[in-house]
């Protein structure tokens, strides 16, 4: 029962309403007197939410001396609830791209919490149309429906990859650094069709750390990472005797990331 009633709650039932409601459906040929001893709630909020059913074709009024009330087939009743919350889904939806088109953006937008990270990047690749570039020692796999829809559209998709090798069943262009180590946490670093971006790290939980953006520069900085780390491992293979000393000796150097990931 207080399952139902937080279910019609979500769909725009105040409880007072969800509740009369509730009682109708299991007492049909009901009187607001005879509702209001069953329910918890005064009979002014009785009458009012009897009222406001009505109003909305949940429920249908019997005519008489009392007046009585029965549900509106659950079918009808369900649907015009649906129709109403899609409604207001789709004016909120309006009225909020519409504010954003007047609100100036925020050039970085820091993430916390794999979720909100997952979410970020899944509105990444349903807006990608022509190339994605990802750095990553995470199981892509978990983006697989996603990708593989990109790769059917014809998005040509780089992945620089390292630490455990996975195997991926939509078409990608992939390289894998054996030479990376390999760790729990996750390095990700994503940009799409040359516009936006996304760099993260951290272990898949609430402290996973993202900063997205739009802005030219770190976009650029981030495809020209992803290329030089592919440019550098293609130079590897194909020489195997290449020892250019191009080691600099710097603080950068000597890190080792949380991913495992090192220069």
């Amino acid at each position: 029962m207080q399952n139902l009633l937080i279910s019609l709650e979500s769909l725009g039932l105040a409880k007072a309403e969800a509740l009369v409601y509730i009682d109708i459906v299991q007492n049909p040929n009901s009187n607001g007197s005879q509702i209001s001893k069953r329910v918890d709630l005064p009979k002014p909020s009785v009458y009012l939410a009897l009222d406001k059913l009505y109003q909305r074709g949940l429920i249908n009024l019997i005519p008489g001396k009392s007046k009585q009330y029965q549900a509106q087939a659950v079918n009808i009743a369900l649907e015009k609830l649906r129709a109403e919350f899609n409604s207001n889904l789709d004016q909120a939806l309006a009225a909020i791209k519409e504010l954003q088109q007047h609100q100036p953006q925020e050039e970085f937008i820091h993430i916390r919490g794999y979720d909100n990270f997952i979410a970020q990047f899944k509105a990444m690749l349903a807006n990608t149309k022509r190339e994605l570039y990802i750095q990553s020692n995470a199981d892509l796999n978990q983006f697989a429906p996603e990708l593989e829809q990109l790769s059917q559209a014809g998005v040509k998709i780089i992945i620089y990859s390292f630490g455990c090798k996975y195997a991926y069943n939509f078409v990608c262009e992939e390289y894998y650094d054996s030479a990376k180590a390999c760790s729990s946490a996750y390095r990700l670093i994503v940009v799409a069709d040359y516009k936006e971006s996304i760099m993260s790290y951290g272990r898949p939980d609430n402290e996973y750390r993202a900063i997205y953006t739009r802005q030219e520069l770190q976009v650029s900085v981030l495809s020209e990472n992803i290329h030089n780390a592919i440019y550098w491992l293609k130079l590897y293979r194909e020489q195997a005797d290449f020892t250019y000393p191009c080691r600099l000796e710097t603080l950068a150097e000597q890190d080792i990331h949380i991913s495992g990931y090192s220069i």
